[in-house]
C-alpha cells in the first residue's frame, strides 16, 4: 500500500464526520467555464432503479424526482447542470436516487461530492491512472488525478437516507483535492437541496405560493400597470379597466403551466384572460362574461380585464376565477359612476377677491377647493388628459364684479391640483382681471361629465376689492386683561370703495410695536402676514404685572394714514396687592379712631 493511499485511508474518520454535518468547511465560489460541469440526469427510469453507467447522461435515470424550486442551475426537461457555485433546490420523493457526472477536460485537478443525509453508490471515474476513494459511511468521494495522468470525469449516484426530510449534496474541483481529507478543499462546483416529500403534489394549486391580486386600473388603450402582489383596493374610476394578476404554482414553488383557468364576473361586467403581462395599448378587449385560458400560461402567469357592469354607472361586480374547474379565488371591483355633482368648499375657499390679479395662489391667495362627485355620493377622480386640462373646472355664469373672470386651465402644484380619490378634493385658482369692476359678485364651476354635458355648482358669492389696500383698523377684543389672559389684536383692511381688502393681501410695510407686558403667541404677525375675510389677528399673552402697555402700528396705504397707537392694561384679578393692604389698613385705623371717640362722648355723658 502506498503512504499517498495510507494517508486517505487514515483520514476516514475525519471526513466521516464532515458527512455527517459535524464539520463544515466553506468553499467560496467561482465561475468555471464549461469544464467542470455538474450534471444531473432528470429522466425517470423505467425499472424502478437509478442508472448512472457510463459517461452518457442521456442514458442516466433517476427516481423520486419531482420538481426544481428554484432556477439557480440550468435546467431543461432530461438534465440539470450545476456550475459557478450554483445553489439549486428542489424536491424528492422519500426513493429519492439521483445521479450525477462532474465532466472533467483537465489532467491533475482532483474531484468531490460529499452528501448530508443521504449516501454514495455507483462511483466510478472515466480517466486513466488517479485514484478514486470512498468514506467508509459513503458521504464522501474524493478522484484524485496524480500529476501526469489523463483526465477523467467522476460517475455516480446519491440516495437519500431512510427517514430524512431533507437531502444536500455539494460537488467541488481542484489541484488542492488529494484525498478525503481535502474533500472540500477545492471550489465549490454547485450544491443541490432537495426536500423529501411523501407524496407528489407537483402541479396542484397551492394558494399560499401562488399570487391572485386586483391591479391598479387602467385607461381602455392606455398601459396596463403592475404587477401588485397584494390587493389594489382602490374604487376605478369611471369607464376604466379593472385587472387581476392570476401567478399559480405549487406546493414546491413551481409554477402551474398546464391546466385550464376559467374566470367570470356578475352584475354584468365582461372579463378577458390571457397569458401575457401587460403591455402598452393592451385593454384586452373583454367582451363577455366568462372566458377561459387552456395551458400555455406563460410562467404560470395570466391577467384579467374587467369592464365596468353598467356603463357612467356607480357599481361593482364580483370575479371567480378557477383551476380545472376549482374555484380558487373570488375578487370584488367596485366602480365611481359619472360626474353628477360639483360644489364649491364654502367654508375654505376664498371668497374676497383682489381686482387685477392673475394666478396668484401663494402669498396672494385666490384659491378655490371643490368637491365632484357622482350619482351614489362617490368622489370621481379627475384625470389630466390633455394640454388644455379639460377635465379640470372652468367658470360660468359670471354676474357683477366677476364678469370677465375665470379659473386657471394649467395644470401645476402651485394654482391647482385635480381632484383625486384619494386626497377627495380639489382646487383652482380665480383670475379675475384688471377693470373697475369691484364690490359684489357672483360665479359658477362647471364640470364636463361622459357624455359631454355640463354639471354646475350652486352660485357662489363673493366679493372684488381693489388692488390696494387704503385703510386699516386696529381693535383689541377687550381693554383690561388679567394675568395670563390671551389678548387678541384685529387689523382690519378696506380699499377705497370701503370694500374689504382681497383675501391673501399682505401687511405690506407692516411696523408692530407692542411693549413688553404682552407677549406675542404663536406666529407673530409680520408684513408676509395676509388678509383674511379682510382681517388679521395677532394674538399676544398678558403678563404678571400691572400696568398701562402701549402698542403702534402702521403700514403702507393707499391713502396716507397715521399710525394706530393706544394702551391696553393689565389688571391683577383676585390676587390683593400691597396699595390695597395699605389702603385697608389706613380705613381700617380710621375707623377705630372714630369708634374710640364715639365711646368717650358716650362715657363724658
Amino acid at each position: 500500500m502506498s503512504i499517498k493511499t495510507l494517508r486517505k485511508r487514515i483520514a476516514l474518520v475525519a471526513v466521516s464526520a464532515l458527512g455527517a454535518g459535524l464539520m463544515s468547511v466553506v468553499a467560496v465560489p467561482s465561475a468555471y467555464a464549461a469544464n467542470g460541469d455538474v450534471n444531473v440526469s432528470l429522466i425517470s427510469s423505467i425499472t424502478g432503479s437509478a442508472v448512472s453507467t457510463g459517461t452518457d447522461e442521456t442514458a442516466h435515470r433517476q427516481v423520486g424526482w419531482v420538481s426544481a424550486t428554484n432556477t439557480a442551475a440550468t435546467l431543461t426537461t432530461t438534465l440539470m447542470t450545476l456550475n459557478g457555485g450554483d445553489a439549486q433546490t428542489g424536491v424528492c420523493l422519500s426513493t429519492c436516487s439521483l445521479p450525477f457526472e462532474i465532466d472533467n477536460t483537465d489532467d491533475a485537478v482532483g474531484y468531490s461530492v460529499v452528501v448530508v443525509n443521504g449516501t454514495l453508490s455507483g462511483i466510478d471515474e472515466t480517466g486513466v491512472g488517479g485514484e478514486t476513494v470512498v468514506s467508509g459511511d459513503r458521504r464522501t468521494a474524493v478522484y484524485d488525478l496524480v500529476a501526469g495522468t489523463t483526465n477523467g470525469s467522476l460517475i455516480g449516484t446519491v440516495t437519500a437516507s431512510s427517514g430524512a426530510t431533507s437531502m444536500t449534496i455539494s460537488w467541488f474541483r481542484g489541484a488542492s483535492i488529494e484525498g478525503l481529507t481535502t474533500a472540500t478543499s477545492g471550489t465549490l462546483l454547485g450544491t443541490l437541496t432537495v426536500t423529501i416529500a411523501p407524496a407528489n403534489t407537483s402541479g396542484t394549486y397551492s394558494a399560499a405560493n401562488s399570487t391572485i391580486t386586483t391591479q391598479i386600473a387602467y385607461a381602455p388603450g392606455s398601459t396596463a400597470s403592475g404587477l401588485l402582489t397584494y390587493d389594489n383596493s382602490s374604487k376605478i374610476s369611471n369607464g376604466y379597466r379593472g385587472a387581476i394578476y392570476v401567478k399559480l404554482a405549487d406546493p414546491y414553488t413551481a409554477a402551474i403551466t398546464t391546466g385550464t383557468v376559467t374566470v367570470s364576473a356578475t352584475n354584468g361586467a365582461y372579463v378577458n384572460i390571457v397569458d401575457t403581462i401587460p403591455a402598452a395599448g393592451h385593454d384586452y378587449a373583454a367582451s363577455s362574461a366568462f372566458d377561459s385560458e387552456t395551458d400555455g400560461l406563460t410562467g404560470g402567469d395570466a391577467y384579467v380585464t374587467v369592464t365596468q357592469p353598467v356603463a357612467n354607472t356607480a357599481g361593482s361586480t364580483t370575479v371567480t376565477i378557477a383551476l380545472n374547474g376549482e374555484v380558487i379565488a373570488t375578487k370584488t371591483l367596485n366602480w365611481v359612476g359619472d360626474i353628477a355633482s360639483i360644489a364649491i368648499d364654502t367654508v375654505n375657499s376664498n371668497a374676497i377677491f383682489r381686482n387685477g390679479a392673475t394666478n396668484e395662489f401663494a402669498g396672494g391667495r385666490q384659491g378655490l377647493i371643490y368637491v365632484v362627485k357622482d350619482a351614489a355620493g362617490n368622489v370621481v377622480e379627475l384625470d389630466d388628459t390633455s394640454s388644455s386640462n379639460d377635465n379640470g373646472p372652468t367658470m360660468t355664469g359670471q354676474t357683477g364684479s366677476m364678469v370677465g373672470a375665470s379659473v386657471t386651465a394649467t395644470m401645476s402644484t402651485t394654482t391647482g391640483v385635480l381632484q383625486t380619490k384619494a386626497a377627495g378634493y380639489g382646487t383652482t385658482t380665480v383670475n379675475v382681471p384688471s377693470s373697475a369692476l369691484t364690490g359684489a359678485g357672483s360665479f359658477k364651476l362647471r364640470v364636463k361629465n361622459a357624455s359631454g354635458g355640463n354639471v354646475d355648482s350652486a352660485e357662489y358669492k363673493v366679493t372684488v376689492s381693489e388692488e390696494t389696500l387704503d385703510s386699516f383698523a386696529v381693535s383689541w377684543d377687550a381693554t383690561t386683561y388679567a394675568p395670563g389672559n390671551l389678548a387678541t389684536l384685529t387689523i382690519t383692511g378696506k380699499d377705497s370703495k370701503g370694500n374689504t381688502i382681497a383675501d391673501g393681501h399682505p401687511l405690506t410695510g407692516l411696523t408692530l410695536s407692542v411693549a413688553t407686558g404682552l407677549t406675542a403667541v404663536g406666529t407673530a404677525c409680520a408684513a408676509t402676514s395676509t388678509f383674511s375675510a379682510g382681517k388679521v389677528t395677532c394674538k399676544y399673552s398678558a403678563g404678571n404685572t400691572d400696568g398701562a402697555y402701549s402698542y403702534s402700528i402702521d403700514m403702507d396705504t393707499g391713502t396716507a394714514q397715521a399710525a394706530s397707537v393706544g394702551a391696553v392694561k393689565v389688571v391683577t384679578s383676585g390676587v390683593v396687592s400691597n396699595t390695597q393692604v395699605l389702603e385697608a389698613i389706613v380705613k381700617l385705623i380710621a375707623s377705630i379712631n372714630k369708634q374710640i371717640r364715639a365711646l368717650q362722648k358716650s362715657l363724658r355723658r
